[in-house]
């Protein structure tokens, strides 16, 4: 039984992850459980496996927590065929020196599918005496035992502030073994907070034939306003067998913050400090705050302090930003404050402030 336990353990792990999802029938578990007592069952060096440009077996296999696809010989590499139209993105800056920050995670599997499918021959197999067994692997090596299947959709958002729109895009980035369609209803949602609760504002509803990496993909349109933006995809995959599973959420989906205009809020963090460049909420309400005449000496003693002299901006190049708006009552204290490069000056470490500023002027209607 221990060969059995190799072969099931991973989908077993893999299942208290994500929903619980079936494609095996009871009548044909003790068929298959005896068929699982060879791991020539399961011919992971012939799997099929396409994987979109940028993406690793290695992460595919972490992903799904099944580390015996890497032995797959049968891996297809596509390649995109236009650039993804991620428009008004901001990547942090970091200097060589400065501590780590964790990003946002930017992982190619944010929903998926992943099981052992039964194929349709099952009950042939079922009769077969085990005396019998190896003839019917040799003849017939895959055919009525369960076989890895899946495929996995990548989330971005991305914003067009020339046209005012916010746009929710999902695409196939990885598919395992025979995949015959997908059915799903995608959503682009909103909130007033980034982990918020949010609201469904537009839907499609995509049917895929034979999903290919890279080529498949939907999008869905929103008015810019400003809101946290976010996607839904929930639906159904259909396997070549005529088995099927419901599609979960295996990452954190991906979130953006804009203004009316649909300009994406600036994602920085200062090189030397690391300090985050604080983004708001969307409900904010003016309520002025009056500037404290000491603040910039305040803060700069404090930097220094802290950090060090600065490295990478002199003080007289530099702004000193409050990152909640005194104009929405933010405060002069050091946590609300960041360096940030004052109006015709050059630096490719420091984030312009009319950057921001400019931002902020399109933040509400109010």
């Amino acid at each position: 039984m221990k060969k059995f336990k190799r072969v099931f353990v991973p989908f077993v792990v893999f299942s208290l992850l994500v929903a619980p999802m079936s494609v095996l029938t009871p009548a044909s578990a003790e068929s298959i459980q005896e068929i699982a007592e060879t791991e020539e069952v399961v011919d992971f060096e012939n799997l099929p496996i396409q994987l979109a440009e940028g993406v690793t077996l290695e992460e595919l296999a972490e992903a799904i927590n099944e580390p015996r696809i890497l032995e797959s010989k049968n891996v297809t590499i596509i390649e995109s065929s236009t650039a993804d139209e991620v428009i008004g993105e901001r990547q942090m800056v970091f200097s060589p020196n400065a501590a780590p920050v964790a990003k946002e995670d930017d992982s190619k599997f944010d929903f998926g599918v992943f099981t052992y499918d039964e194929a349709a021959e099952a009950d042939e197999a079922n009769e077969v005496d085990e005396s019998d067994m190896n003839q019917v692997r040799a003849s017939k090596p895959m055919s009525g035992y369960p076989r890895p299947v899946g495929v996995f959709f990548d989330h971005f958002m991305t914003a067009d502030w020339a046209g005012g729109d916010i746009y929710s895009n999902v695409k196939v980035s990885a598919v395992i073994g025979s995949v015959s369609s997908v059915s799903a209803t995608h959503s682009i949602t909103r909130s007033v907070t980034k982990d918020g609760k949010y609201r469904v504002e537009r839907t499609n509803k995509p049917y895929w034939r034979l999903p290919y990496v890279n080529l498949t993909q939907d999008r869905v349109r929103a008015n810019a306003e400003t809101y946290w933006w976010s996607g839904e995809f929930t639906g159904t995959v259909t396997f070549q067998s005529g088995n099927s599973a419901p599609i979960n959420t295996l990452k954190e989906v991906k979130s953006i913050l804009t203004n009316n205009k649909g300009e994406i809020y600036p994602d920085y963090v200062d090189p030397q400090s690391n300090i985050k460049l604080i983004k708001p909420d969307a409900d904010m309400v003016r309520q002025k705050r009056e500037r404290d005449s000491g603040y910039r000496k305040d803060f700069e003693r404090r930097y220094v302090g802290y950090f060090g002299q600065p490295q990478y901006f002199a003080w007289d190049d530099v702004e000193i930003h409050h990152m909640i708006p005194l104009e929405y009552y933010g405060e002069n204290d050091f946590d609300n404050l960041i360096p940030l490069l004052k109006k015709d000056r050059k630096n490719d470490y420091i984030l312009p402030h009319r950057e921001v500023t400019e931002w902020w002027e399109s933040y509400r209607k109010n």
